[in-house]
């Protein structure tokens, strides 16, 4: 069962590094040619995840893995998983230039069964549905799905027992 909870974001600012990777990950975006790219708000991405307990962390279609490596600058257990390949490595080249050891799969995240904590995902709106159930089909009890209804809207539901 899923429960909606509302998150207060955290107001902390995002440290240089953080804006620096950002910034180095949106100079890459027309370097891969991906029709359904559409990237986060990363400083919102941040300051909610700021505000959970560090874990595990999951994002489902990873893109340039930037809410992979800004959860990792946060102290998660970061991984990503990105169904386009071309995104995912380009997610593994800056990742590793800025020393972060997140993983990036390939892949179709409503394939896989990696567990975490928390995970993020801005899905397109008619597979809300399916990642919802997905969801509640492999993540561990208490865990957080941060999921994003648009760009800076990250709506947080949290897998309780039934």
């Amino acid at each position: 069962m899923l429960i909606e909870r509302t998150l207060e974001a955290s107001a902390d600012p995002l440290p240089a590094r953080a804006l620096d990777f950002i910034a180095a990950g949106r100079s890459r975006f027309k370097s891969i040619d991906c029709f359904d790219f559409v990237p986060s708000d990363y400083d919102m991405a941040w300051r909610c995840l700021n505000a959970l307990p560090r874990g595990r962390f999951c994002e489902w279609g990873s893109g340039f893995g930037i809410v992979t490596g800004l959860a990792e600058m946060l102290g998660f257990e970061s991984y990503g998983i990105e169904v386009d390949p071309p995104l995912a490595d380009a997610s593994r080249a800056l990742l590793q230039e800025f020393g972060l050891r997140a993983s990036i799969e390939t892949g179709d995240y409503l394939q896989s069964t990696l567990r975490a904590d928390v995970y993020f995902v801005y899905c397109w709106p008619g597979k809300l549905a399916a990642t919802e159930e997905h969801f509640e089909a492999i993540a561990p009890i208490s865990s957080t799905l941060l999921i994003c209804w648009g760009q800076s809207d990250i709506r947080c539901k949290v897998r309780k027992q039934a």
